[in-house]
């Protein structure tokens, strides 16, 4: 794994080098998108006189990240695939030593922030309850962890602990951005945190939920981990495609409905939420305790979602934006929205560690 982020190709080198790989004539090579870790171009390519379109993810590679996101998400929708799962891309070739996947392009819109419907979040929850019933399966036990899957509250804990102790270690008081941060987490974020852990600890207890056991095998789900409509293209027809699944794996289910409510990429409204809860609730009635422990932790991943936010004040952030080259903006004009992104999930965290929003 190379010790710097690649930078991007020109369309024509890529043309050629995907010519040579896929030994037929490639006529086109567009970049459509691409998020933090990825660039992603739209391949035209001629075989046996038909033209095809596949869409090529280039994945950002840096020793200091160990996921093999190419790997993982290259395996996943392989998986999923071949277990009939046709809300996806499917799987078309790939190349380990280039960092490159090769997958159906899929033809579609995004659902604007702030829009997505009822049906939207409904058909999202049976997309979920779908992995659910393949994580029965034997040979789903093949698969990896999803990233930064922790399976007791315990740990969950941990990694916010580790985010809030890497960005002290980052930030530096004689930058104005970096300073108003550190005022956020000593003056607003602590108290909170102190608080919420205190609140966690007597509601599982009371619960009688173990805050330090691991969540056994059969309560746990397959997950894409990174999931929402972020991560999605709506199809003439309506049909919704999940995409973006380097992060996949073994969750557990209160995590995965826990950042799908809180997710800020979405925007969506109360009453979409609610809808949301009732549909997976339903679809993974399975699990009798899910509810309470989603209630116990859903404040966890919002006080989490505050310290990602603020990743942007964290070196390797920065690399990942070059990569993906989705950074217009200076890195202080980032860092100053970043923070308010994070005041705003820390007001959510106030008003609902204690008054769950989506308990019925």
């Amino acid at each position: 794994m190379s010790s710097s982020a690649p930078t991007e190709q020109s369309p024509e080198k890529l043309r050629v080098e995907l010519a040579r790989w896929l030994k037929r004539d490639v006529q086109g090579v567009e970049r459509i998108g691409g998020g933090r870790n990825s660039q992603v171009y739209k391949v035209t390519t001629i075989r046996d006189g038909i033209s095809q379109e596949l869409a090529l993810k280039i994945y950002f590679r840096h020793a200091n990240d160990s996921r093999d996101r190419l790997a993982t998400e290259f395996g996943a929708f392989r998986f999923l695939w071949n277990h009939g799962v046709r809300e996806i891309p499917e799987s078309y070739d790939s190349a380990a030593e280039l960092g490159w996947g090769l997958y159906q392009f899929i033809k579609g819109e995004k659902i604007p922030v702030g829009k997505a419907s009822d049906s939207d979040v409904t058909t999202a929850a049976a997309f979920l309850g779908s992995l659910r019933k393949l994580s029965v399966l034997p040979e789903s036990r093949a698969l990896g962890v999803a990233s930064e899957a922790y399976f007791s509250p315990s740990k969950i804990v941990e990694n916010v602990a580790q985010r809030f102790t890497r960005l002290h270690l980052n930030l530096d008081d004689s930058i104005a951005e970096h300073l108003a941060a550190h005022k956020f987490i000593n003056e607003e974020f602590t108290p909170l945190y102190e608080q919420v852990i205190t609140w966690k600890r007597k509601f599982l207890e009371h619960a009688g939920i173990s805050f330090d056991a691991d969540l056994d095998w059969s309560q746990r789900t397959l997950s894409p981990s990174d999931f929402g409509f972020h991560n999605a293209l709506k199809q003439p027809d309506s049909r919704i495609i999940f995409l973006d699944f380097e992060y996949f794996g073994w969750d557990d289910p209160a995590k995965m409905i826990s950042d799908f409510l809180l997710h800020p990429a979405m925007e969506l409204t109360p009453s979409v939420r609610r809808t949301f809860a009732a549909e997976i609730f339903h679809n993974f009635a399975d699990l009798p305790q899910l509810r309470t422990r989603v209630e116990a932790v859903y404040p966890l991943f919002g006080l989490k979602w505050c310290l990602i936010f603020l990743n942007e004040f964290l070196p390797d952030s920065l690399l990942r934006r070059q990569f993906a080259a989705v950074a217009p903006a200076e890195r202080s004009t980032l860092q100053r929205q970043q923070l308010a992104k994070a005041r705003r999930m820390l007001d959510t965290v106030r008003r609902e560690y204690q008054n769950f929003p989506y308990r019925d």
